[in-house]
């Protein structure tokens, strides 16, 4: 690993214990972070868990849209813009409408369905924008580009007409999750996100050779040995069953996933095996700390993370498209 690569890594990872730290005693009560070493339920099961889970749903979407960007060549590709996030949660609120027909649970068996239907209406979501983006060929990024913000809005207007059937209850939740909001901040979501994230971002790294190939063109990958097609599947797959998983705990979470690989690849460069990590990184630290402005800037009330990160990250976009 390079000097460089220790020393971001190093910065990095010290200001994302700073953000854990800060996280934990944010909100409308003050408790000392040295309860949580004594067993403080509100620190321990509370907001232990809920700040975990920022970290790790920006780390999942920092890698989904590295990858995303990567096997796409579009800058601008994440799980948010091209509508992945919004068939996660039309897939979420056909189920509550047709399925669930109760209270939303925070059950073992509720936490791994969660999941599984972010991850079912993530890729038929995916595979349509993917279908109509293959133009002679090859898919073009610019037409995925618009091609996720027309679905996205589609999908949007779909999930809202669904959520005028639902009780009150319901309605709350599906609004909240669209919004962006860390809901499902228990051990058992921690423990699977972590366990997914994991797996997924160190098959993704193990692959990161192959990223760096996809991202000189088709024709120049194919010349050095790699099966585009093949490799853009799995590639693809992972980065659409990165962002389901953040989906089922973080909800409609919109840019991080844009904002911290651009990020990352000015501190790290491009090449996939230095970038990886430090993305990994800054999505966590991102994240963090937007959670942390979500809880403490409307004291006594708390605005959920994904309006924050929207606000960071919008501009941003608006910069690529004009720089585009």
């Amino acid at each position: 690993m390079r000097k460089k690569d220790v020393i971001l890594i190093s910065v990095l990872s010290l200001l994302l214990i700073v953000g854990l730290l800060v996280d934990l005693n944010a909100g409308y009560a003050q408790i000392p972070i040295l309860e949580l070493f004594s067993g403080n339920p509100i620190l321990l099961n509370l907001r232990l868990p809920r700040v975990l889970g920022s970290i790790l749903v920006g780390i999942g979407l920092s890698l989904s849209g590295a990858v995303l960007q990567g096997v796409t060549r579009n800058d601008m590709a994440e799980p948010g813009i091209l509508g992945i996030n919004a068939g996660a949660g039309l897939a979420i609120a056909l189920f509550i409408v047709f399925f669930e027909g109760g209270q939303i649970s925070s059950s073992l068996s509720y936490s791994l369905m969660m999941p599984i239907l972010a991850f079912i209406g993530s890729a038929v979501t995916f595979w349509i924008e993917y279908r109509l983006s293959y133009w002679h060929g090859k898919v073009h990024p610019k037409r995925m580009l618009l091609m996720g913000v027309a679905i996205s809005l589609a999908i949007s207007s779909l999930t809202t007409i669904l959520m005028l059937k639902m009780p009150d209850s319901q309605y709350a939740f599906v609004q909240n999750w669209i919004a962006g909001n860390i809901w499902g901040a228990d051990w058992p979501n921690i423990i699977l996100l972590f366990i997914g994230i994991s797996v997924l971002g160190w098959f993704v790294y193990y692959r990161s050779r192959t990223l760096n190939g996809l991202m000189l063109g088709h024709d120049t990958a194919v010349g050095i040995g790699i099966d585009v097609n093949k490799e853009s599947r799995i590639l693809l797959i992972c980065a659409v069953a990165l962002s389901a998983f953040c989906c089922s705990i973080g909800g409609g979470l919109s840019f991080i996933g844009l904002v911290a690989p651009h990020l990352s690849r000015k501190l790290a460069g491009p090449n996939y095996t230095h970038l990886l990590p430090v993305s990994a990184l800054t999505g966590g630290v991102l994240l963090v700390w937007a959670d942390i402005i979500s809880r403490t800037w409307f004291l006594p009330y708390e605005m959920p993370v994904g309006i924050t990160a929207a606000v960071i990250g919008a501009p941003y976009f608006l910069y690529l498209l004009v720089k585009e």
